[in-house]
């Protein structure tokens, strides 16, 4: 927004055409810039300060991005500093007068909190050097924090670049005195930013030349160290997408390795028609015939324009060759750029939502008859379990590959999943489980299937269990194998391939089943569980010694914390934002420059935006509910005792010992009920039904990256409910940092999900609006009960019975692998 720079911004500054200016300002944010510079400075008018205080105004309440402050006038700056309601970034200061611009600049940097650039320029002018960059950069540092008491994080040190591309032997190294200038900086000046124009390398050379260039030097400057750098982001492309040819001509001139090296990136750019990225006017897709720009759109996750596609496609083939042909394939390379890593699941179901665009377009062209469909296959998340997020991602990939998909939802007993295998004549069986105790169906319904002679292949899969499991199922009470095959599948790609293989030729969907076959065989009689020791005598007196003291709570009973005393930011500072990342939104597995472009281009914003939402329209009915009640222990289990009455009985909850190790127990970080009472903290959040409606309804939308978003919100919404409830108790309660643990129940110290029970009837969960399943899961999914342990020496600690699960996963591993125990 910078009236200097842009000919456009300077006209609608003469014309006060604040509206147009405002359009530009969206356009840069949708283009991807996280900060806009303003700079209002014009010959032709002598009221720069009014009109960066009109232009600041309207900016800060119509752009969610931070503001730079461009000006070289003290008093401009002063007026929008006044104005701005954020944390402005004031630009700039330098040392070419001495101290007169950081005496200007700084009092009003401090004033107002802001940051402030720092060019690198002295008396002597700009800094050729890394050596002279940092010199400056520290001068002007210890001015600041010393003299002025700035932090080191109000300092963005611009360590300037010279052009690369004139010739000049003395501008040859300029690149990497740059590079090395921004290392040496970030090195020995900790918390300081740095920030570079990036395009100053470039003068002179053709737009697409520039383009590249400047793509690769960021790249290297952000490996350096580079904080913020100046660029038009549409016109920089990520360094693994440029060619390696391009790349390697662009690394020999800005590392200097070459004579000719300036000459041989001209001359390639004469020779060669480069498109520049970002440029709307270029067409990736043209030259393609329109099956592959059809394959394309869907790869490359382009839903505008691929129904007109599909319609011209349907004119030269026949519908179900366009699908066999075209569109299925292109998903196979979907699935493919999964399976290697390229692809993370949200742009995915990115693709599968183009799918899906195409199929409904392609099904106006089809008469449905034999062949349209390779095959039903029934789905149903397990009885007792209410987590559907994974069975839905199976759905939708197996219904975007040719499958019809009959979606049972969750909490489905096993005769209505069989009589739906029977009613649609299924291909095969898929059921999803997430907790162990919910797993224990898949057996069933296994069995169940052999003792009627059907012969549905049953696919399993679920965070409840492994490949193992899915091997040992298959074998009936009396040894014999379940003929048509039980197949764990890790994710719904496994899924898509194991299905395509039973549906597939004969003779191969034969070899395959009995190589599994023998597969489980041979794992199970190589991997018998070794007997598990039994449990030590229980020692006479407690291991662990008594809390120092027994904290006084601010009440006895419970209270329902009110949405409004729920501040939606507090409880999004408390997300584990790895969790939500690289397990609720797919982002596992990335790393380096990638994974940092992934959170600023698509988890960061997707996040700030269902929090503003979240913040403007309330959509999710969270709540919190929490209350205090006098215990004791009475060996392995927890009296409960009135909180109006501290001598009657009203709850035990008995909790299982570590069979050897310590043999801790939960109980034992409670008074024993001889010695007295002591205070435990029981908690029940939840995010509320909402999501799960709106998931359901994004779902039926074809919407399956927006429904896989707001189910990883809800998810951690519940999360952070908890951990900001947790917070609040610890407060309460005046327990140090490090005291007071929490812990969930369906975890290790408490694995007992009917004690939900107990803590919905003491908390009176039903005012949250929270009730059970018959398998004692709290619905809405996302929900969470815990109690809160105040004792200091408290620790999470794991059972026999985790262990021997990890025994089975470390055997399965080493059985894959053809290794012996």
């Amino acid at each position: 927004m910078n009236s200097q720079g842009s000919r456009k911004v300077k006209r609608l500054l003469l014309e006060e055409n604040y509206d147009a200016l405002l359009e530009i300002a969206h356009e840069q944010v949708e283009g991807g810039a996280h900060m806009l510079d303003v700079c209002v400075a014009l010959t032709e008018r002598t009221d720069e300060a009014e009109q960066m205080r009109r232009l600041v105004k309207l900016l800060s309440q119509s752009v969610d991005v931070p503001l730079m402050i461009d000006s070289t006038e003290a008093d401009v700056i002063r007026v929008a500093l006044e104005t701005y309601p954020g944390r402005a970034i004031v630009n700039s200061i330098n040392m070419e007068n001495g101290r007169q611009r950081i005496e200007e600049v700084l009092p009003l940097v401090k004033q107002h909190g802001a940051a402030v650039v720092a060019l690198t320029i002295d008396e002597e002018g700009m800094a050729h050097t890394a050596e002279r960059k940092f010199q400056i950069a520290k001068r002007m540092y210890d001015i600041a924090t010393q003299e002025y008491g700035l932090p080191p994080e109000a300092l963005i040190f611009d360590v300037l670049t010279f052009p690369i591309t004139t010739g000049q032997a003395e501008l040859r190294r300029a690149a990497i005195e740059t590079l090395e200038g921004i290392r040496r900086i970030k090195a020995e000046l900790p918390g300081v930013f740095t920030l570079l124009g990036v395009s100053n390398v470039s003068f002179g050379l053709k737009p697409a030349a520039r383009a590249v260039l400047n793509s690769v030097f960021l790249h290297h400057a952000v490996e350096a160290g580079l904080d913020m750098a100046i660029v038009n982001p549409k016109h920089i492309t990520p360094y693994f997408e440029i060619p390696e040819e391009q790349r390697t001509l662009m690394d020999d001139l800005i590392f200097d390795r070459r004579e000719d090296a300036l000459a041989r990136v001209i001359q390639f750019f004469e020779e060669n028609e480069i498109a520049v990225s970002g440029d709307e006017r270029v067409d990736p897709t043209e030259g393609m015939s329109v099956e592959e720009k059809l394959y394309w759109y869907i790869v490359h996750r382009k839903k505008e324009g691929v129904e007109d596609l599909v319609d011209e496609a349907v004119q030269r083939h026949d519908p179900v060759w366009v699908l066999n042909n075209v569109m299925l394939p292109a998903m196979k390379e979907v699935g493919d750029k999964f399976g290697a890593g390229e692809l993370i699941l949200p742009f995915v179901l990115q693709s599968a939502e183009v799918m899906k665009k195409a199929v409904a377009r392609l099904e106006t062209y089809l008469e449905r008859k034999e062949g349209t469909s390779k095959g039903t296959v029934v789905l149903a998340t397990v009885f007792g379990d209410v987590h559907d997020i994974g069975k839905n991602l199976v759905g939708t990939i197996l219904s975007n590959n040719g499958y019809t998909v009959v979606d049972l939802g969750k909490q489905v007993p096993v005769n209505t999943i069989i009589d739906a295998a029977v009613e649609h004549n299924a291909v095969a069986i898929g059921l999803s489980a997430l907790l162990v105790s919910t797993s224990k169906q898949m057996p069933i319904c296994v069995q169940e299937l052999h003792k009627r002679g059907l012969s549905f292949p049953v696919l399993v899969g679920g965070a409840a269990i492994n490949r193992r499991f899915g091997y040992r199922i298959m074998f009936m009470d009396d040894g014999s194998v379940y003929e048509p095959g039980v197949f764990y599948c890790k994710d719904a790609f496994e899924g898509l391939a194991v299905v395509d293989k039973l549906t597939g030729d004969p003779e191969e969907r034969a070899a395959f089943v009995a190589e599994v076959k023998a597969k489980a065989r041979r794992t199970l009689e190589r991997g018998v569980v070794a007997a598990t020791p039994a449990p030590a005598e229980a020692p006479a007196e407690r291991t662990v010694p008594p809390a120092p003291d027994v904290p006084t709570p601010p009440f006895w009973g419970t209270r329902l914390v009110a949405r409004d005393e729920i501040d939606v930011r507090e409880v999004v500072s408390c997300f584990d934002l790895d969790t939500l990342y690289r397990l609720h939104w797919g982002g596992r597995g990335k790393r380096g420059e990638e994974w940092d472009e992934l959170v600023a281009t698509v988890f960061e914003p997707t996040l700030q935006r269902l929090t503003d939402e979240l913040i403007e329209t309330g959509w999710l009915s969270f709540g919190a509910l929490y209350g205090y009640f006098p215990v004791a222990a009475d060996g392995d289990t927890l009296i409960v005792f009135d909180p109006e009455d501290h001598t009657r009985e009203v709850a035990r909850l008995t909790f299982p010992r570590q069979s050897d190790r310590q043999r801790l127990c939960l109980a034992d970080y409670f008074v024993p009920v001889r010695e007295g009472r002591d205070v435990a903290a029981l908690q029940l959040v939840t995010a509320g039904p909402e999501a799960t409606r709106r998931m359901e309804a994004l779902q039926a939308e074809g919407k399956y990256t927006e429904a896989y978003f707001i189910n990883g919100f809800a998810d951690q919404l519940a999360e952070g409910l908890a951990e900001w409830t947790h917070r609040r108790i610890r407060r309460e309660l005046g327990l140090d940092e490090g005291r007071g643990l929490r812990y969930s129940w369906g975890y290790p110290a408490c694995p007992d999900l009917s004690q939900h029970e107990d803590v919905m009837r003491l908390l009176g969960g039903e005012r949250l609006g929270v009730r059970l399943s018959s398998g004692y899961q709290l619905i809405p999914e996302q929900s969470t009960a815990a109690i809160v342990v105040h004792h200091p020496e408290a620790i999470y600690f794991s059972t026999g019975i985790e262990r021997r699960q990890q025994e089975e996963a470390i055997r399965e591993v080493l059985g894959d692998l053809h290794l012996d125990e």
